[in-house]
């Protein structure tokens, strides 16, 4: 059997979806002197002006996808937005071609240690934050993966270790991935549209701990515990208090009613030191330490870039406070999970009214678990494809027809020692490009309205 790893061997090669990790495949394949067909399902990919400056001369084949041409392929490299039980890559898996996700491609081609980050929730902010812990101690890290710069463009990069965002999506598509530490932050109704079940989403997210040296996952959730490791390669971290020996070294404990993180049964850092806040970061901050820790590194050298950290754009973020009333811009959260553990974060930090902007497309969640995050909510305003399966579970609903007429209500909503929190818990896809664009109209809708 051929080794998977040498794509020099295969005379064929199609990348299939045109996004960001598809232009990666492109890239890296051209540097390799492999020329690869590529395909994608829209008429127009948005890739496509980059594609025909790397290189204008490679077979194309836009619009829906053919079985014929995707048989031709000696191996396939799959996004992770393409559905591998699309009926045409079904049929080339059937006939035995290789179908690869960039991640495995990705690992074949490097020895140092590799951190993968999953969950509904947090994983972004735990990737870019296990990034600075690793390079407060001197380490050279490169991050990417499901966030920011794709897996294969970083090998491009100096690294003593690499660390990953991983989604459900990319893992589906790992077979070879070797980690030095994984973990699955959380997991909450996500994707659902996709995988039509909660059972089959976890599953999923599980692949993750499928060949890694040691699992870090969360006392609040057992469903993010691995099901097939030892003990001895386990570490924990939760809102309960943390012990003095392994696996459940980190958690949160309070000193003078204060919380502190906590490692090994001792206060390391206080929430009050965190330019980040909530419950749900306490968590995030603990799982990063928790990484660093199974890689051996001494968290305690980590602890000053733990505290300079700051909130990721479009999580959490305040936009700004005018007449006493706060803006905060959470588009990133996509799904419930996130805008629950934004409401909960916040909820306690505000005397006056929280008001949530939410809506968009909800890829098939069950809104009512939504219900208990809403009762904190005063005023629910929603706006979007899944509106109105929103709507039910709140008293007092404002319906708009776009992010601007939201902001301009909620402007009318607001009092003094109030919030109004962008935290749609869907999609963007229905009405904007992305999440980061959902979140860019909003700040841009916010700032007019106050002359900024």
């Amino acid at each position: 059997m051929r080794d998977r790893a040498d794509i020099t061997q295969y005379d064929t090669i199609g990348v299939v979806g045109l996004g960001q990790t598809g232009l990666s495949c492109v890239r890296y394949l051209l540097a390799q002197g492999v020329r690869p067909w590529v395909f994608d399902s829209r008429p127009n990919p948005p890739g496509l002006a980059e594609l025909q400056q790397l290189d204008s001369g490679l077979e194309q084949q836009f619009g829906p996808f053919e079985a014929a041409a995707l048989l031709g392929m000696d191996m396939l490299l799959l996004s992770p937005g393409i559905d591998p039980r699309t009926a045409a890559i079904q049929l080339a898996k059937d006939a035995e071609i290789p179908v690869l996700g960039d991640i495995d491609l990705f690992a074949y081609q490097v020895e140092q240690p590799i951190i993968g980050i999953t969950g509904s929730n947090g994983k972004s902010t735990v990737t870019r934050l296990t990034g600075e812990l690793l390079a407060e101690a001197g380490m050279q890290v490169a991050v990417g993966g499901n966030i920011g710069v794709p897996a294969l463009d970083l090998l491009q990069q100096p690294a003593d270790v690499y660390v990953l965002e991983l989604s459900s999506f990319q893992l589906d598509l790992c077979q070879q991935l070797t980690l030095q530490a994984a973990t699955i932050l959380n997991i909450s109704d996500d994707h659902l549209d996709r995988y039509g079940s909660m059972y089959a989403y976890t599953e999923s997210k599980h692949q993750i701990y499928r060949r890694t040296h040691y699992a870090i996952w969360n006392r609040d959730q057992r469903s993010t515990a691995p099901q097939a490791l030892p003990i001895d390669q386990q570490f924990t971290f939760g809102s309960d208090y943390s012990d003095e020996n392994a696996p459940a070294l980190f958690g949160i404990e309070r000193h003078h009613g204060e919380p502190f993180i906590s490692y090994a049964g001792k206060p390391i850092l206080a929430a009050n030191e965190l330019q980040i806040t909530g419950m749900h970061n306490l968590l995030n901050v603990q799982a990063a330490l928790a990484l660093v820790h199974a890689l051996g590194v001494d968290i305690h050298r980590c602890l000053p870039a733990a505290r300079r950290f700051q909130a990721l754009p479009h999580r959490c973020k305040l936009v700004g406070e005018w007449h006493g009333v706060r803006w905060v811009n959470d588009s990133k959260a996509t799904n419930i999970g996130a805008a629950e553990a934004a409401i909960h974060g916040v909820r306690e930090l505000i005397q006056g009214q929280l008001i949530l902007i939410a809506g968009g497309d909800g890829k098939g969640q069950d809104f009512s678990q939504f219900r208990t995050a809403l009762m904190k909510v005063n005023i629910l305003i929603v706006f979007g494809k899944d509106a109105e399966r929103i709507a039910p579970f709140h008293h007092h609903v404002v319906r708009v027809a776009d992010l601007a007429e939201a902001v301009q209500q909620a402007q009318q909503l607001a009092t003094a020692g109030s919030m109004v929190l962008l935290s749609p818990a869907c999609s963007s896809l229905d009405m904007f490009r992305n999440y980061e664009q959902r979140g860019e109209q909003f700040v841009a809708a916010v700032e007019a309205l106050h002359g900024a």
